[in-house]
């Protein structure tokens, strides 16, 4: 398939040629260049107080290099990757046995029409939330599932688009062995029934269809070798009021990480937001039985997902809160969290619960049995004195199942955190900032506390110095201090200290990374021409 679909990307970049002449050519020129650079690079340290241990050589390094272009309607890309070799704990196994490798990974041709856009190559879509069907890149988690195939979008009339996806999802430096194929409807319901421009209600709404097929060698009779889902969708947008629901089932699909479970999977996620003249609030409820949905049957971890599950909590910025997170949990849950917004003039308050528990009947959404996951409660007080100080206070209590977000035997965790973050700008570009944090726990590795300078110069300048100091139980501390320079569209930085273990979260996905110690630097560079 894969030169089928260079042949025909081949094929539409000739036809993009004769159709334009030569002379047109010269006015490709004329288009729109950008593209960025990234690397992350670790020089570790052995480390015993703190179980880290490093790698033979002592040395990881990821680096990303992506270019597009755009011409009128075309546009083309490539994006080439090197791990040299990954940092430690990233998701990546070369195909060269662990030796350094780089790839020219992500390449695409795609016209966009008013009302057709056709892509070829690989690319990146998403369904809906993304609970039945999103391929998408998150660098520092390890995630890049990104389709090499066929993307087709479709207006045939004003009011309904279509979205057709076929293609391989990525899986390293290689493709699955699988493929994923789908249909993705939206239809605007005030426009089919011509409601008025100014009507005070709009409606949205769509359904999701994904198959994937992965060949089956068991010895199994009616094994699903092809898992099909369904989702269908409702929006709905009042002005200061807005309700989305989206519903999914699928089939039975037996896998490793399920336990090769061959009950279907169903979820349901609502988001619900109403925003007055000086508070807002949001709601988000969830509940999953057997969704964890992915491209080959034996993986696990973050590699290879179809559908896009993240933890719906409050992401947090703070040493202290980034200790006991949550990672959802696909096999089943039920929960939500609320947030609530106050504007009081010169200072504004937030409010955050999220609670998660364990499906009393697995299959039976809501229905939530006796084991609780987790729960984060917390208030958050920020103010603008003058224009040198401004403070953060905020208080946090959290319940976390260590046994069933990270796996093993572990007694249940109840902390409460307090903070304070007071910034002081003794110049038009100066400013300095300070953070005091403490955890208290009786539980797990007992008590923490943080504290966290930061002196920035700007716009080219910052440095920061930090401890988590972990004491009663192990009297470890978690120290770094760093810098960086930016300008013109490129940022370096240095840093060296402790990488404590425990989970690592982005955008509400999570990957688990181990304790490390030694420099860190990174350089990013992007442009546009």
């Amino acid at each position: 398939m894969r030169q089928n679909v260079w042949m025909l990307s081949a094929a539409l970049t000739l036809t993009l040629m004769a159709s334009t002449g030569y002379a047109q050519l010269e006015q490709l020129g004329k288009g729109h260049l950008s593209g960025s650079f990234e690397s992350y690079t670790q020089l570790y340290r052995k480390d015993t107080a703190i179980g880290a241990t490093p790698p033979q050589d002592k040395f990881g390094s990821n680096n990303f290099f992506k270019l597009d272009y755009t011409y009128k309607q075309f546009s083309a890309g490539i994006q080439y990757e090197a791990y040299l070799p990954a940092i430690q704990g990233f998701p990546f196994v070369s195909t060269k046995l662990n030796t350094t490798e780089g790839k020219l990974v992500n390449r695409y041709f795609r016209y966009s029409g008013k009302q057709l856009s056709v892509q070829v190559g690989d690319f990146y879509e998403q369904f809906g939330s993304g609970l039945v069907f999103r391929s998408w890149e998150n660098r520092q988690i390890g995630i890049n599932n990104a389709l090499e195939g066929a993307n087709i979008q479709v207006q045939p009339v004003p009011f309904l688009k279509l979205k057709f996806v076929y293609g391989r999802p990525r899986k390293y430096f290689d493709y699955a062995n699988a493929v994923v194929r789908g249909a993705d409807a939206e239809i605007d319901l005030n426009t089919l029934v011509k409601a008025p421009d100014d009507a005070a209600v709009h409606f949205t709404a769509g359904g999701s269809y994904v198959s994937r097929f992965q060949s089956y060698t068991g010895n199994m009779e009616d094994f699903p070798a092809t898992v099909n889902a369904w989702a269908g969708r409702l929006a709905m947008d009042a002005g200061s009021f807005s309700l989305n629901a989206e519903y999914v089932r699928k089939s039975s699909d037996p896998h490793l990480v399920n336990q090769y479970d061959e009950s279907t999977g169903k979820a349901l996620l609502v988001n619900t937001t109403y925003t007055g003249r000086n508070w807002g609030a949001n709601l988000s409820i969830r509940s999953l039985s057997n969704m964890d949905f992915r491209a080959e049957r034996e993986v696990e971890g973050t590699v290879l997902p179809v559908n896009y599950i993240p933890s719906l909590t409050k992401q947090h910025d703070y040493l202290t809160t980034n200790i006991y997170v949550y990672n959802p949990q696909v096999a089943g849950e039920t929960g939500g969290q609320a947030d609530v917004f106050v504007n009081l003039g010169s200072s504004k308050l937030s409010l955050n619960y999220a609670q998660y528990k364990a499906l009393k009947t697995a299959g039976k959404l809501f229905q939530q049995g006796d084991m609780a996951y987790f729960r984060d409660g917390s208030l958050e007080w920020k103010k603008k004195w003058n224009n040198q100080w401004q403070s953060i206070a905020a208080y946090h209590y959290v319940f976390y199942n260590k046994s069933i977000v990270e796996g093993g035997n572990y007694e249940n965790i109840k902390a409460h955190i307090g903070l304070v973050n007071i910034l002081y700008k003794f110049a038009a570009k100066k400013s300095a900032r300070l953070e005091l944090q403490h955890l208290y726990t009786e539980e797990d590795k007992g008590n923490w506390a943080a504290a966290v300078a930061e002196f920035a110069f700007a716009p080219l300048w910052s440095f920061y110095l930090s401890d988590l100091y972990n004491y009663g139980k192990t009297d470890l501390h978690y120290y770094n201090f760093g810098g960086s320079f930016m300008k013109n569209g490129a940022r370096f930085s240095l840093a060296y200290g402790r990488q404590r273990a425990g989970l690592f979260c982005v955008g509400g996905v999570c990957r688990y990374v181990p304790a490390a110690s030694g420099f860190t630097a990174s350089f990013t560079l992007s442009f546009n021409n």
